[in-house]
């Protein structure tokens, strides 16, 4: 594990300190390639890292350090939590070095990430280690549809892909909860009913419209999922309700049905495996940005990478006998320099015999955006979620307790990966009207009282 207060360091390396800060601008939302840090060092210093961790100065000059006969075993492009979970893999992972007789060799890792680890969309979830409870309806509606009659074959094996999915969820968030402690909590989470039967029905099927009477046999099951390490789920009279959430509806709640997620701080548990790949020997550095591939001239495979340190300002080599994109949203804009790198004729060239470079690249990352929005913290208990199961565009909407305040959310629609995006202002408002839906009459949802979205 690692503790709260070693965590700030690798953000502090790049960050000014508050005397400097008036003198600086806002970063730009493009961070376009090449694009300068928009703060400087602080006071040309070096920040020290924590205890057994190099300080960003000495991760830079090892990284600085490999060379075409040198190359590490693995680079990784990305810090989110997909990034930095693959270079801690790597780096606890050992290679035969020669011959078999030799002794096992761990594998060396580097890890660049061009903004602040967690900076994107691993710093923007719901902040729950949620096990799919809306995955597992979904799928069982499919199942019990006319689909069911019509592809059997495909129905069932589709439905047997997204329960395997659901259950896999449950044995990562046991997994987290139980041994990363210091990091995660239980937090439990109230769906009220204010019907007993509900038309039109969620998921578009008829069953799921006496879902008020089976929500305490489908929160059992959820539980059974995980082999009831959970805390059990448990239902809650109006009157009792009203008691441990004063800010329902008193009067429209027929029952609420309790069951429980986990929670974390999403950007710590990103900085944490960052700095647990560091202490396994990973070369790791923030505020470093990959602009071009390096390829070989015969065989076309990307061998390293030219990047560029947007604190200094300089311009190095990385060399790796595998690089893994690790880019979130943004994965398909580093699968972009490796095609213009690839020389004329390989077969994963992006240029044509003319040597035009060919932007077409057939996409693998469909981009999509959820909001979220904060309100105060007396909208709800600080000790106590909420869950709308059947908003008015059948998505789920979570409202938690977070650090004083309450968030809310998410929307969900396609959209193009963006750097610092801005919710639109319609998705803000709809959060709000679903919000008054359970809520007293006497709490009054305003938008001034959205803190931040």
């Amino acid at each position: 594990g690692v503790a709260s207060a070693t965590i700030a360091y690798y953000s502090a390396s790049s960050r000014t300190s508050s005397s400097s800060s008036s003198q600086c601008e806002a970063p730009s939302s493009s961070m376009k390639h090449g694009a300068p840090f928009p703060f400087p060092p602080p006071h040309n210093r070096e920040v020290p890292g924590p205890r057994n961790i190099p300080s960003r100065h000495a991760q830079l000059a090892n990284l600085q350090s490999s060379s075409r006969s040198s190359p590490y075993d693995v680079l990784v492009i990305g810090g989110g939590a997909t990034g930095a979970g693959i270079a801690f893999d790597a780096a606890t992972r050992t290679s035969p070095d020669g011959d078999e007789n030799q002794k096992q060799k761990q594998l060396s890792v580097a890890l660049l990430e061009r903004g602040d680890f967690s900076s994107e969309t691993s710093s923007r979830s719901t902040k729950l280690l949620w096990a799919g409870i809306k995955y597992l309806a979904s799928a069982s509606a499919a199942l019990l549809s006319l689909n069911l009659l019509t592809s059997p074959v495909t129905t069932l094996e589709s439905f047997y892909s997204e329960f395997k999915m659901v259950f896999h969820c449950h044995q990562e968030r046991k997994y987290m909860l139980e041994t990363q402690r210091h990091l995660t909590n239980w937090i439990p989470i109230v769906c009220p009913f204010t019907e007993w039967h509900i038309w039109p029905p969620p998921f578009g099927h008829w069953l799921f419209s006496f879902f008020p009477v089976l929500a305490p046999l489908v929160f059992k099951f959820y539980d059974g999922l995980s082999g009831f390490s959970c805390p059990s789920s448990y239902v809650l009279g109006s009157k009792r309700a009203r008691e441990v959430f004063p800010q329902l509806n008193e009067k429209d709640i027929k029952y609420c049905a309790v069951f429980y997620e986990g929670q974390h701080n999403d950007a710590r548990t990103n900085l944490a495996i960052v700095m647990s790949a560091a202490a396994e020997g990973a070369h790791v550095a923030n505020y470093v940005e990959v602009t071009e591939c390096i390829s070989d001239g015969e065989t076309g495979k990307v061998v390293g990478v030219k990047a560029l340190d947007r604190i200094s300002g300089k311009d190095f080599e990385v060399y790796a006998k595998k690089v893994i994109f690790a880019g979130g949203p943004f994965t398909d804009g580093l699968r972009e320099l490796e095609l213009t790198a690839a020389p004329t004729g390989s077969s994963i060239s992006g240029k044509d015999d003319n040597n035009n470079i060919n932007t077409e690249l057939q996409k693998a990352v469909h981009g999509a955006s959820g909001s979220h929005i904060v309100l105060p913290g007396y909208y709800a208990p600080n000790h106590m979620g909420l869950l709308d199961y059947n908003t008015s565009d059948g998505r789920f909407l979570f409202f938690l307790p977070w650090q004083g305040s309450v968030i809310v959310g998410t929307t969900d629609k396609k959209c193009e990966a963006e750097t610092l995006p801005y919710p639109p202002e319609d998705e803000i408002q709809w959060m709000l009207k679903e919000c008054e839906k359970y809520l007293s009459h006497n709490l009054k949802v305003r938008r001034s009282d959205v803190l931040s979205a």
